[in-house]
């Protein structure tokens, strides 16, 4: 049961938006700012992510996130994201809302 508020939707998008346009463009540094320091992806560290978002460079990718659920300071998104580099995933990824606001904590994916 969600007890969110709209800020707190919208919030959560825009970082969810730092994460896409990265993505998109090929710009580890440009979705830093969605991440927690310690962060992960699929377990290993979300350095990983970066590198390889800046390593592949820029991509033809089309995104849609959903806000799943928020409970206090928690929340989980699904990123369904197409045609990046010609393949489409699915991320779930845990957000955690502290005293500078929104930030991913964890990205899980699969391809799809």
């Amino acid at each position: 049961m969600s007890n969110a508020t709209v800020k707190d939707y919208e919030e959560i998008l825009r970082v969810a938006q730092l994460y896409v346009d990265g993505c998109a463009r090929g710009d580890g540094e440009g979705m830093k700012p969605a991440f927690h320091a310690s962060a992960t992806i699929n377990g290993a560290p979300i350095q990983t992510l970066f590198d390889g978002a800046t390593q592949a460079g820029p991509t033809d990718s089309r995104a849609r996130v959903d806000v799943l659920d928020v409970v206090n300071d928690v929340a989980v998104i699904r990123v369904t994201l197409e045609n990046y580099f010609g393949a489409d995933y699915v991320d779930f990824h845990v957000l955690k809302k502290d005293e500078s606001g929104w930030k991913i904590l964890a990205k899980v994916f699969t391809g799809v």
